[in-house]
């Protein structure tokens, strides 16, 4: 059973959660909302990429909500007493692995995307074609199962006959063709043993001019590898110092330009330790400045805020906010007693309506119509006044409200008030004059004395300047030193690889020689031992070519025979089929039936197509020309009869929008078979843009 989905950027939905239980659980929600999104995750989460690549349009990407870089469906199942949770976490190109995993019992048991889908499969018993066939029904296409002649033939796998014939037919026309293949390779053997002959003696003859010509240079070759040995070693020495020469080139320039920096590093620091101890002579001359900041703040803010005070509440007089509350109690006092007197009034006036005989229905006494016009006239003049009454204590209200604003800012500002502006405000003026002067001066000795604590510092730096300059200046003596002993000896170098250069030159000639006559006879006798093999091994060819052609012959007899057996095994196990399905079937039927005079159903084939008959009183009926809401009954009848014959037990059905497009009447039917299919699978999610399941759900899901 399904009982719970949770998805997270799945196509339109952000993140959510939704649970079902047993019975009817139907998604209702406007076209757009997202139900058949629903359930296509409820698809992704059991057969993952089996089901994208063939139903979801074979992308990840369609099903990714726009903007995400992943996407995750986890879906809650219980099955056979064990709660299985199956998670697939999913990007544009495909399932995430260390996200998609499989857990029974809080235990996991599979990852990665195939190896979820094959264990889900095999704890379920559920394939993904009896799923998209019979479990999940799309928009549109319950009644398909009945228009399609391959459609039962596809689910019940019968297909697999033809396509294992077809299989047949291509390994027999295979083996045909090899035997056709062997017939001339035996034909070319026996064209080939001359040739092979006449090219061995061949061979033979031309290796044994090449070992006579490597004899010759052998004494050339052993005299160029020692020259060879000398030049490289020299060359390699040459090398090496035209390598140093570079190198204590580049450090020559590099200490050259260490010794200027140093030079122009000691200049700036001996400026900047004139500059710190003119620094300490000034910070001694500064003047010192009193304690003003406490004085300036504090005045400042009660300047600020006695500028803020509002004209009102300076003119305001506390007292005038308890006369307008007492006028206001007053006016709500008469109001009371106005709305008391116009009850009592219209009480009267109603009892005087049901008046007989000109007497009181209650007490009896008399009600002349004198006095009921003085009581109506009484009740207008009341009601004019309840009228002003409201208004006044309406404009009371307000006017209370607004003088509890004024005074609760005539409190806050209070401290305020009585402060003499002007010259508040000028001796804000000469506090802030000091204060300004004095942050100047501090900051100025800040620096100053920053400047100074310096000294020691810059005189350290100095020092170490100086040293590192005399050490730049002594490293360019000692490289200068060894750059010339270099140039002397690669001058030496260059002199003797010359001469030695010469020679080598003269000797390589003969060398490459003795090598090429060496490679053409070792090329000729691997040549050799290949002919002789391939002419070994010719005669045992000949005889494997006729065992093969004698294998292939019976080959191709029992290919024709299995062709024959598969076209007599598929009618017998269609009707195998069929006698198991129909028995399932009608026991389904009966339970679903709106007429008692549909007897039962017989699924049968008949010139190549199905066809389901109902059996009447009066004989039985072609599924064709039943009424469109009878032949839902059928579709949904067979449907459930093939889960059950196939898997046993239908663990769920969904049907996406299965009211689409039809009247008010067939709604109903469809509504009402629903309802009863759930006394044959235990759980039904249904969507719907319209209401018509919410009467018989007992899981409702509103989008």
């Amino acid at each position: 059973m399904i009982k719970k989905i949770e998805i997270v950027n799945f196509k339109a939905y952000a993140k959510a959660s939704f649970r079902f239980g047993e019975g009817v659980n139907f998604i209702y929600g406007a076209n757009g909302s997202g139900k058949t999104s629903l359930m296509e995750a409820i698809s992704v989460a059991l057969f993952g990429s089996q089901w994208v690549t063939r139903w979801g349009g074979r992308r990840w990407s369609n099903f990714l909500r726009r903007g995400a870089s992943w996407g995750e469906v986890k879906l809650y199942l219980s099955h056979g007493g064990r709660e299985i949770v199956v998670v697939r976490r999913f990007g544009e190109e495909g399932t995430v692995s260390s996200g998609t995993y499989l857990a029974v019992d809080g235990g996991v048991v599979a990852r990665g995307d195939s190896d979820v889908t094959a264990t889900l499969v095999s704890k379920l018993g559920l394939r993904l074609d009896e799923y998209a066939h019979l479990l999940y029904i799309r928009q549109g296409e319950l009644r398909r199962i009945l228009q399609e002649t391959e459609y039962i033939d596809r689910i019940l796998r019968l297909d697999e006959f033809d396509k294992v014939d077809e299989v047949v037919k291509d390994v027999h026309d295979e083996f045909r063709g090899r035997r056709e293949r062997v017939g001339g390779r035996l034909e070319e053997l026996e064209k080939r043993l001359p040739v092979l002959r006449s090219r061995l003696d061949d061979l033979r003859r031309r290796l044994e001019e090449a070992e006579k010509r490597a004899a010759e240079l052998e004494e050339a070759s052993a005299r160029f590898r020692e020259v060879e040995r000398r030049y490289l070693e020299l060359r390699e020495r040459y090398a090496s110092l035209v390598k140093e020469r570079e190198a204590l080139e580049k450090k020559l320039e590099e200490a050259a330009q260490l010794a200027l920096s140093a030079e122009r590093d000691v200049e700036q620091l001996e400026a900047e330790l004139e500059a710190v101890r003119k620094a300490a002579e000034e910070l001694k001359s500064l003047p010192e400045v009193g304690d003003v900041e406490k004085e300036y703040f504090e005045l400042r803010q009660a300047v600020a805020a006695a500028e803020r005070v509002p004209p009102e509440v300076r003119s305001y007089d506390p007292r005038s906010l308890e006369e307008a509350r007492r006028r206001l109690e007053e006016a709500s006092r008469r109001h009371g007693e106005v709305k008391t007197r116009l009850a009592l009034l219209r009480d009267v006036l109603r009892l005087a309506q049901r008046a007989e005989g000109g007497r009181c229905p209650v007490c009896g006494s008399p009600l002349s119509r004198d006095a009921v016009q003085r009581h109506e006239l009484e009740v207008l003049g009341l009601e004019k006044e309840e009228q002003r009454l409201s208004k006044l204590i309406d404009q009371l209200k307000a006017e209370v409200r607004r003088l509890e604003e004024l005074d609760r800012l005539y409190h806050s500002y209070k401290p305020y008030l009585a402060l003499d502006l002007p010259s508040a405000r000028r001796r804000l003026a000469e506090l802030e004059a000091l204060y300004q002067k004095k942050k100047e001066v501090e900051k100025r000795r800040a620096y100053l004395s920053a400047q100074a604590a310096r000294e020691a510092e810059v005189a350290r730096r100095l020092e170490e300047l100086k040293a590192r300059k005399a050490e730049a200046e002594r490293k360019i003596q000692e490289v200068n030193q060894r750059l010339g002993e270099v140039e002397a000896e690669l001058a030496a170098t260059a002199e003797a690889l010359k001469r030695l250069e010469a020679e080598y030159a003269a000797l390589k000639t003969k060398h490459e020689e003795y090598l090429a006559a060496r490679s053409v006879a070792a090329e000729l006798r691997r040549q050799i031992a290949e002919t002789e093999k391939e002419l070994a091994a010719l005669a045992g060819e000949l005889e494997k070519a006729k065992s093969e052609a004698e294998r292939l012959d019976k080959a191709l007899a029992a290919a024709r025979q299995i062709r024959v057996v598969l076209g007599e095994l598929k009618p017998l196990m269609r009707q195998t089929l069929l006698k198991a399905i129909n028995e399932e079937l009608n026991a389904v039927f009966l339970r679903l039936r709106h007429k008692e005079a549909f007897k039962s159903l017989q699924l049968i084939e008949t010139d190549g197509r199905y066809v389901i008959r109902v059996n009447t009183p009066t004989g039985p009926i072609d599924h064709g020309l039943l009424s469109l809401g009878e032949q839902n009954l059928v579709a949904l009848s067979l449907r459930v009869a093939l889960a059950r014959a196939l898997l046993g037990q239908a663990p769920f059905m969904m049907f996406d929008e299965p009211t689409e497009h039809l009247d008010e009447e067939h709604r109903r039917k469809i509504v009402e078979l629903v309802r009863g299919l759930t006394s044959i699978v235990p759980t039904i999610i249904v969507t719907s843009h319209l209401g018509e399941f919410e009467e018989v759900a007992d899981v409702v899901i509103q989008l």
